[in-house]
């Protein structure tokens, strides 16, 4: 029974980082897009 606790954490611990990534990965994201329409943007004028 000692030994689920220390995989509970451990399948705790990989969902933490998995979703620490895909926020990451999300703003990222958002960030190259916001760019790359006001980059669009100032070509035009």
């Amino acid at each position: 029974m000692g030994d689920s606790t220390g995989s509970m954490f451990y399948m705790f611990a990989i969902f933490i980082g998995i979703y620490i990534v895909g926020m990451l990965l999300y703003q990222g994201y958002q960030m190259i897009r916001k760019w790359c329409r006001n980059h669009r943007s100032k070509d035009k004028e």
